[in-house]
Protein backbone atom coordinates (compact mmCIF):
# COMPACT_ATOMS: atom_id res chain seq x y z
CA UNK A 1 0.00 0.00 0.00
CA UNK A 2 2.97 1.96 1.14
CA UNK A 3 4.37 1.17 -2.93
CA UNK A 4 0.60 2.75 -4.18
CA UNK A 5 1.33 6.19 -2.54
CA UNK A 6 4.25 6.04 -3.33
CA UNK A 7 3.55 5.44 -7.11
CA UNK A 8 0.77 7.59 -6.94
CA UNK A 9 2.54 10.50 -5.88
CA UNK A 10 5.05 10.01 -8.47
CA UNK A 11 2.74 10.12 -10.99
CA UNK A 12 1.44 13.38 -9.77
CA UNK A 13 4.56 14.72 -9.40
CA UNK A 14 5.72 13.72 -12.87
CA UNK A 15 2.01 15.37 -14.13
CA UNK A 16 2.89 18.45 -11.84
CA UNK A 17 6.41 18.78 -13.87
CA UNK A 18 4.79 18.38 -17.02
CA UNK A 19 2.11 20.58 -16.39
CA UNK A 20 4.74 23.52 -15.35
CA UNK A 21 6.77 22.65 -18.37
CA UNK A 22 3.46 23.36 -20.40
CA UNK A 23 2.41 26.37 -19.04
CA UNK A 24 5.84 27.93 -19.08
CA UNK A 25 6.01 26.49 -22.73
CA UNK A 26 2.22 28.20 -23.59
CA UNK A 27 3.07 31.87 -21.62
CA UNK A 28 6.63 32.31 -24.16
CA UNK A 29 4.40 31.94 -26.83
CA UNK A 30 2.09 34.43 -25.55
CA UNK A 31 4.90 36.58 -24.88
CA UNK A 32 6.28 36.14 -28.25
CA UNK A 33 2.39 36.79 -30.05
CA UNK A 34 2.42 39.40 -27.74
CA UNK A 35 5.49 41.31 -28.94
CA UNK A 36 4.87 40.63 -32.54
CA UNK A 37 0.95 42.32 -32.05
CA UNK A 38 2.81 45.01 -30.88
CA UNK A 39 5.50 45.03 -33.36
CA UNK A 40 2.39 45.38 -36.32
CA UNK A 41 0.60 47.90 -34.36
CA UNK A 42 3.14 50.08 -34.01
CA UNK A 43 4.26 49.61 -37.76
CA UNK A 44 0.38 50.20 -38.26
CA UNK A 45 0.16 53.55 -36.50
CA UNK A 46 3.33 54.97 -38.37
CA UNK A 47 1.89 53.84 -41.28
CA UNK A 48 -1.25 55.72 -40.75
CA UNK A 49 0.19 58.67 -38.92
CA UNK A 50 2.20 59.02 -42.25
CA UNK A 51 -0.52 58.77 -44.38
CA UNK A 52 -2.46 60.95 -42.56
CA UNK A 53 0.52 64.14 -42.48
CA UNK A 54 0.70 63.16 -46.59
CA UNK A 55 -2.73 63.48 -46.95
CA UNK A 56 -3.44 66.96 -44.63
CA UNK A 57 -0.29 68.65 -46.84
CA UNK A 58 -2.40 67.48 -49.73
CA UNK A 59 -5.70 68.65 -48.75
CA UNK A 60 -3.66 72.06 -47.50
CA UNK A 61 -2.14 72.61 -50.73
CA UNK A 62 -5.20 71.89 -52.82
CA UNK A 63 -7.16 74.22 -50.13
CA UNK A 64 -4.25 76.95 -50.33
CA UNK A 65 -4.68 76.72 -54.71
CA UNK A 66 -8.53 76.75 -54.76
CA UNK A 67 -8.37 80.23 -52.71
CA UNK A 68 -6.01 81.56 -55.15
CA UNK A 69 -7.84 80.44 -58.19
CA UNK A 70 -10.98 81.96 -56.65
CA UNK A 71 -9.39 85.66 -55.93
CA UNK A 72 -8.52 85.82 -59.05
CA UNK A 73 -11.76 85.44 -60.12
CA UNK A 74 -13.26 87.94 -61.67
CA UNK A 75 -16.55 87.29 -59.91
CA UNK A 76 -14.73 87.50 -56.28
CA UNK A 77 -13.24 90.23 -57.28
CA UNK A 78 -16.05 92.33 -58.29
CA UNK A 79 -17.92 90.95 -54.72
CA UNK A 80 -14.78 92.20 -53.24
CA UNK A 81 -14.77 95.78 -54.68
CA UNK A 82 -18.45 96.37 -54.25
CA UNK A 83 -18.19 94.82 -50.04
CA UNK A 84 -15.47 97.61 -49.85
CA UNK A 85 -18.05 100.04 -51.23
CA UNK A 86 -20.98 98.95 -48.81
CA UNK A 87 -18.58 99.57 -46.26
CA UNK A 88 -17.19 102.81 -46.96
CA UNK A 89 -20.77 104.06 -47.71
CA UNK A 90 -22.27 102.42 -44.51
CA UNK A 91 -19.59 103.98 -42.50
CA UNK A 92 -20.76 107.35 -43.73
CA UNK A 93 -23.99 106.59 -43.00
CA UNK A 94 -23.16 105.65 -39.74
CA UNK A 95 -20.67 109.13 -39.18
CA UNK A 96 -23.53 111.26 -40.16
CA UNK A 97 -26.26 109.47 -37.59
CA UNK A 98 -23.96 109.30 -34.86
CA UNK A 99 -23.73 113.22 -35.64
CA UNK A 100 -27.35 113.88 -35.87
CA UNK A 101 -27.71 111.71 -32.59
CA UNK A 102 -24.83 113.66 -31.21
CA UNK A 103 -22.89 110.31 -30.10
CA UNK A 104 -19.12 110.11 -30.44
CA UNK A 105 -18.09 107.43 -33.02
CA UNK A 106 -14.94 105.39 -32.34
CA UNK A 107 -12.58 107.52 -34.11
CA UNK A 108 -14.12 110.31 -31.68
CA UNK A 109 -13.38 108.17 -28.48
CA UNK A 110 -10.09 106.71 -29.61
CA UNK A 111 -8.86 110.62 -30.24
CA UNK A 112 -10.55 111.50 -26.93
CA UNK A 113 -8.57 108.41 -25.28
CA UNK A 114 -5.36 109.19 -26.30
CA UNK A 115 -5.74 112.74 -25.45
CA UNK A 116 -6.49 111.27 -22.19
CA UNK A 117 -3.81 109.01 -21.79
CA UNK A 118 -1.62 112.48 -22.60
CA UNK A 119 -2.98 114.53 -20.10
CA UNK A 120 -2.66 111.58 -17.43
CA UNK A 121 1.16 111.24 -18.31
CA UNK A 122 1.73 115.06 -17.84
CA UNK A 123 -0.63 115.36 -14.69
CA UNK A 124 2.09 112.29 -13.41
CA UNK A 125 4.93 114.13 -14.42
CA UNK A 126 3.93 117.22 -12.48
CA UNK A 127 3.30 115.36 -9.59
CA UNK A 128 6.34 113.73 -9.90
CA UNK A 129 7.99 117.17 -10.04
CA UNK A 130 6.45 118.48 -7.41
CA UNK A 131 8.08 115.69 -5.10
CA UNK A 132 11.28 116.11 -6.18
CA UNK A 133 11.03 119.00 -5.53
CA UNK A 134 10.20 119.23 -2.05
CA UNK A 135 6.46 119.98 -1.94
CA UNK A 136 3.97 117.46 -1.34
CA UNK A 137 -0.05 117.94 -2.06
CA UNK A 138 -0.57 119.04 1.60
CA UNK A 139 2.37 121.44 1.51
CA UNK A 140 1.18 123.28 -1.35
CA UNK A 141 -0.40 126.33 -0.53
CA UNK A 142 -4.08 126.61 -0.84
CA UNK A 143 -5.12 127.47 -5.05
CA UNK A 144 -1.50 126.97 -6.07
Amino acid sequence: MVEQATSFTDRIESARGRIDSEIGRVQKQIQARRKQIEKQINTGRKSFEKQLTSSRKSFEKQTRKQVKDLRRSPVVQEVERIGGEVNRQLEGVFERLLGVLQIASKTDLDRIDRKLTKLNKRLKDMERSRKTNGHTPAQAAPGS
